[in-house]
C-alpha cells in the first residue's frame, strides 16, 4: 500500500460526525466547546500560545511511538518515529498519526503537573485495507515527550466530540452507527490501561438481564442474559482485547448458589454463592487480585415484593458533576422466596480508584421492567474515610 492510498484510508478511517458544534446524546445534539486548533503553516508572527501549541503539534507529528505487532491478545511491539505524522516500512507497516481536530488533546494525565497530550493513529500491517486506530499518551510534551504504550480502541472508529484530559483521565466519545460509548483512559505504569465503565469496546451497550459485572486489575466480567440463555463477556485489560464476547454459558444451580460457566478458550466460571459473594476463575486460576464492596439493600415501608422482583446494585463513580456515573462493578439479584434487607458484593479493580476522587453505591428494584425504588441519597464508599460495607436505603418511587 502506497503513502498516498493509506492516507486516504486514514483518513476515512479515522473520522469525526458532521455535527459542527453539536454531539449526539441519544436522539438529540449536545452543544461541545471545540478543542484549540491551529494551522501552524501560515507566516503570520505567532502569538505565544499559538507558538507553544504548534511546537507541540510538530514534536507530535515528528514523535517516535510503540506500535503494536500483531492484533492477538500478546502482540510484540516496536518503537518508530514519524516524519510529517507518517511511518512507511513498504509492505511491512504503515503507521499515521490522526491530524484534525478532536483527535488530539492536552492536559496533565498523571499528576504530575507537566503537560502531556493523548493522540490517535492508525496501524496497516502487510497491506490490505486493514486499519486498527489505537490511542496513545505522550507524557511532558514540553520536555521528554515519551510515548507510553497504546490501547487499541477499534478498526475505522468515529468520534461524537473532542477528545479531553480531565481529572488524570484521557476521554474519548467514541461512535457507532446506533450509540455513543464514552470511554476513559489512565496511566498505568508505562502504558495505557482503559478505565472502562464496560467490560470491552465490542459493546458498549449494557445487556439487558446483566447478572454481574466486576473487575480485577487484569480482567473485566459481565454475566448477562439474552433471549432468556446465560453469556459472558471477558476484556482482558493486560492485552487490550476483549477474549468472549456474549459468550454461551451454562448454569449450575445448587443449595450453595449459582455458577456459570463458560468451557472454551479462555475458559472462566463466576460463582455466586448463596450469601452473594463472588468467586471469579479464569483459565482455571482464581482471580484474588481484586477488592469489593459488600453491605445489604433494604427500604422502609413494609411492602413485600414479588418473586420476579429484580435488585440491581452497582459500584459508580460520582465524582465528575453534571455527567452520567461511570459503572466499576455491578451485581443483579432476584428477589424469589427473600425479602429486604438484601446483601450484596460489588467486585472491583482496586487500581481503578483514585483517592482523589468520589466512589458510592446506588440501587434499584423493579418488577416487570417497573421501577419501584431507588437510592435517593448518597452512601458513600472507599475513599475519604468511607467505608467498604455499607447498608444502602432505597426510596419508594411516588406514583
Amino acid at each position: 500500500m502506497n503513502k498516498r492510498v493509506f492516507s486516504a484510508l486514514l483518513s476515512a478511517g479515522l473520522a469525526a460526525t458532521s455535527l459542527g458544534s453539536g454531539a449526539i446524546t441519544g436522539d438529540q445534539a449536545m452543544a461541545q466547546t471545540q478543542p484549540e486548533w491551529h494551522n501552524c503553516m501560515t507566516r503570520e508572527v505567532f502569538t505565544p500560545e499559538k507558538q507553544v501549541w504548534c511546537d507541540r503539534w510538530n514534536t507530535l507529528v515528528n514523535g517516535t511511538y510503540i506500535v503494536p505487532l500483531g492484533f492477538g491478545p500478546e502482540p510484540t511491539f516496536e518503537t518508530v518515529t514519524l516524519e510529517n505524522g507518517e511511518y512507511n516500512r513498504p509492505g511491512e507497516l504503515l503507521v499515521g498519526r490522526a491530524k484534525e481536530p478532536n483527535w488530539l488533546a492536552f492536559g496533565d494525565i498523571n499528576g504530575d503537573g507537566k503537560t502531556d497530550a493523548a493522540i490517535f493513529f492508525g496501524v496497516n500491517q502487510g497491506g490490505g485495507t486493514n486499519l486498527v486506530t489505537y490511542v496513545a499518551a505522550v507524557m511532558d510534551i514540553d520536555g521528554a515527550a515519551q510515548a507510553l504504550r497504546p490501547v487499541a480502541v477499534g478498526e475505522r472508529i468515529m468520534l461524537n466530540g473532542p477528545t479531553t484530559i480531565e481529572n488524570q483521565r484521557i476521554n474519548v466519545s467514541q461512535l457507532t452507527q446506533t450509540e455513543v460509548i464514552n470511554r476513559s483512559f489512565v496511566v498505568n505504569s508505562d502504558s495505557l490501561s482503559e478505565l472502562a465503565q464496560l467490560p470491552g469496546p465490542v459493546d458498549s451497550s449494557m445487556p439487558d438481564g446483566t447478572i454481574v459485572f466486576s473487575q480485577t486489575p487484569t480482567y473485566a466480567v459481565r454475566v448477562f442474559t439474552q433471549q432468556g440463555q446465560p453469556r459472558i463477556n471477558l476484556f482482558n485489560k493486560s492485552t487490550g482485547q476483549q477474549e468472549l464476547n456474549a459468550a454461551p454459558a451454562t448454569t449450575n444451580v445448587s443449595a450453595g448458589g449459582v455458577t456459570f460457566t463458560h468451557g472454551g478458550t479462555p475458559s472462566v466460571a463466576v460463582n455466586i454463592a448463596a450469601d452473594v459473594t463472588q468467586t471469579i476463575e479464569v483459565n482455571n486460576a482464581v482471580q484474588t487480585n481484586s477488592a469489593s464492596v459488600t453491605g445489604t439493600v433494604s427500604y422502609l415501608p413494609r411492602i413485600a415484593m414479588p418473586p420476579n422482583a429484580i435488585l440491581e446494585v452497582s459500584l459508580v463513580d460520582v465524582s465528575r458533576a453534571n455527567a452520567p456515573a461511570i459503572v466499576l462493578a455491578s451485581q443483579g439479584t432476584v428477589f424469589g422466596d427473600r425479602q429486604v434487607p438484601i446483601p450484596f458484593e460489588l467486585v472491583y479493580n482496586p487500581d481503578q480508584i483514585d483517592p482523589r476522587l468520589s466512589y458510592a453505591v446506588q440501587a434499584r428494584i423493579t418488577v416487570d421492567g417497573d421501577l419501584r425504588f431507588t437510592t435517593t441519597s448518597r452512601f458513600a464508599v472507599i475513599t475519604q474515610g468511607n467505608p467498604t460495607n455499607v447498608e444502602v436505603l432505597v426510596e419508594q418511587i411516588s406514583r
